[in-house]
């Protein structure tokens, strides 16, 4: 069965004492997991009445506790539903509203904005726990629901199946061969982001151990990245760029760093290149959507050279993608264009939003059309821009910079070079 359930019942009979977790100095086995998740999705089942297909929104920061409840609502049969609790209180109950959960996990600090929308709020100490593994993780059901902007620049629930999130894990083996059983990668983005939990989820298919930061604070990530002997890490610009900054990043021990994979946001190549000479790893570039369950083409150490800093890769196994014009006709190589992704990966769809869906999806070719403008490049590289004319939803992003609204109105400008390309390229996830 193709489910992130049976996946931890897998490690847990294959490698009962190997260490699938640490959080804050407490380790957890992936035999202890195994049990506590059963236990707790027992609890969810018989004390707190789930149904399967129920929604159970999660609402906190970074813990082991907290992708404990990823597996256990898997085997409850129940669709895990994160929210981003860097939003204001209202925004996170339109989201709740719009996701109409049964139940709201919070945070002790987070408790309030769940109550506030009206549903019922518990706490991660509060969950009732007790009996056996209920089984009610179905192949090819909704496993998780993850908020995005998507096509529209409005908030919607992209419904993914647990092949999605394994199938992710083994095409990017393929891409990665440092991760391995008995080591350990750090999970620092959050988790209600696509990118840390599929980050989270593939370190655990691999059998490394999966090292938890509640928060991504720069100084602490360094020393956690050294006492811990993390091997690999998926790191965005942003950190990457104040990582290296740090004095003490200049000295520390980095000998036991094997990879870091990078994304979510564009880079230049100067941070790049610090980044690559403070950690003396290999790097991998990844890119993708939420809708394609994270990454669908990654640039590979060897490729980190010249222009091709700037690329996005090459699509991964699986991965079918082509750039075409407004009228879906293929574009050659430097003409800018929309991305079609066709693959295993691709989102069963937009909760609660079939028109949406059907936009985004193209059923006769089972496509999905991301919002981002790209370009082949003649080595069969994928180059992701801005350009005032390539943008096809209301969505504009410089840097770490993000606006809502159409390009005709962004408050920075934004160049063209003959027509073609941006002045400036860009990769990003």
């Amino acid at each position: 069965m193709r489910t992130i359930a049976e996946m931890l019942r897998w490690r847990a009979r294959r490698h009962r004492s190997l260490e699938a977790v640490w959080f804050e100095g407490k380790a957890q086995t992936f035999a202890a997991l195994n049990e506590s998740s059963s236990q707790l999705a027992a609890g969810f089942v018989h004390k707190l009445g789930v149904e399967p297909g129920d929604r159970v929104c999660i609402l906190d920061k970074n813990s082991a506790a907290y992708f404990e409840l990823f597996f256990a609502l898997d085997k409850a049969g129940v669709v895990a539903a994160p929210l981003n609790w860097r939003l204001t209180p209202h925004e996170v109950k339109q989201i709740i509203d719009d996701v109409k959960p049964k139940l709201i996990v919070a945070g002790p600090e987070f408790k309030a904005h769940g109550a506030a929308s009206g549903v019922t709020t518990i706490t991660f100490d509060d969950l009732p726990r007790g009996g056996d593994d209920p089984r009610r993780d179905v192949d090819g059901a909704v496993s998780t629901q993850f908020c995005t902007s998507g096509t529209t620049g409005l908030p919607k629930g992209a419904m993914l199946t647990g092949w999605n999130l394994l199938n992710v894990g083994f095409c990017g083996a393929l891409e990665n061969s440092e991760m391995r059983e008995g080591g350990r990668s750090l999970v620092c983005l959050p988790l209600f982001h696509i990118g840390g939990a599929i980050w989270a989820i593939w370190a655990m298919q691999t059998g490394s151990t999966v090292v938890i930061v509640r928060d991504p604070v720069p100084e602490v990530l360094v020393r956690t990245m050294v006492e811990q002997r993390i091997e690999s890490a998926l790191l965005v610009p942003t950190l990457m760029l104040l990582m290296t900054e740090l004095p003490q990043a200049r000295t520390a021990d980095f000998s036991a760093l094997k990879l870091i994979s990078y994304g979510t946001a564009p880079i230049s190549p100067d941070p790049l290149r610090r980044s690559i000479e403070t950690f003396k790893c290999r790097f991998l570039q990844v890119y993708g959507l939420t809708e394609t369950t994270g990454p669908f083409t990654a640039l590979s150490h060897e490729q980190h050279v010249g222009e091709r800093l700037l690329s996005c890769g090459r699509p991964m196994l699986g991965s079918r993608v082509r750039i075409v014009n407004s009228d879906g006709k293929d574009l050659p190589p430097y003409e800018v264009g929309e991305i079609l992704y066709q693959g295993e990966n691709l989102m069963a769809g937009y909760w609660a939003r079939e028109e949406a869906t059907a936009q985004a999806i193209l059923s006769e070719e089972s496509a999905q059309r991301p919002i981002d403008a790209c370009w082949f490049e003649a080595a069969g590289d994928i180059v992701q821009g801005i350009s005032d004319k390539a943008r096809y939803a209301d969505l504009v992003i410089l840097g770490q910079y993000e606006w809502q609204g159409s390009p005709e109105t962004h408050p920075l400008p934004i160049g063209i070079r003959d027509g073609r390309a941006p002045r400036e390229r860009h990769h990003s996830v």
